[in-house]
């Protein structure tokens, strides 16, 4: 996979990013970046926990999540595999 760019992603609204709150169209906003984690749902670790946030900023809970802090560089791969864009200012 060709690593992603700030310059070619692209831009969503905090708005387009709410829309995505479904275990079956679910993103994240972690630190001004979009994620789609819908593939994802079915093999997370911590099962529907990931649905509390779906479609909303994480940026403040994420890194404090327990189970995280053991396997960050884990979180930290899954979120570069799912980026799909940036926080429109």
């Amino acid at each position: 996979m060709t690593a992603k760019t700030e310059d070619n992603l692209k831009e969503y609204t905090r708005s387009q990013v709410e829309q995505h709150c479904t275990h079956d169209d679910l993103w994240l906003l972690f630190r001004d970046k979009v994620y789609n984690m819908t593939p994802y749902f079915n093999q997370h670790p911590g099962g529907l926990a990931i649905l509390r946030y779906a479609g909303k900023d994480v940026t403040t809970v994420l890194p404090f999540v327990v189970s995280h802090g053991i396997a960050w560089k884990i979180v930290e791969q899954k979120l570069q595999e799912h980026l799909i864009g940036k926080l429109k200012e």
